[in-house]
């Protein structure tokens, strides 16, 4: 069976350490309410937050990914250049490279 990925929707996964929590942020970006700079301000100022108190699931998650290829997804059109997943794995990306072996 092929491997779907990470859902990290607020929808479907709300959970997830790589959730967004705010469907008014989730809506806004996507009926252009608020810009991509704002939702990723937003969306990389909670993953910050989230490192502060849920540190072991993003290690444990840094720890697959530093094994193999992690595919997260969401809803987003495949076609769109603007994605929270994008974000997600750019900061895991970053977070691998900072705590080093694992």
């Amino acid at each position: 069976m092929k491997d779907r990925g990470i859902d990290i929707t607020i929808k479907n996964n709300p959970n997830h350490v790589l959730a967004p929590d705010s469907w008014d942020k989730v809506l806004g970006v996507k009926f252009k309410k608020i810009t991509h700079d704002e939702y990723k301000e937003y969306y990389l100022g909670l993953l910050k937050l989230r490192w502060g108190t849920r540190k072991e699931e993003f290690i444990d998650l840094a720890r697959r990914g530093a094994k193999e290829d992690v595919k997260l997804r969401c809803f987003c059109p495949q076609k769109d250049k603007f994605c929270h997943c994008y974000i997600a794995a750019a900061f895991m990306n970053k977070l691998i490279e900072k705590l080093g072996p694992l």
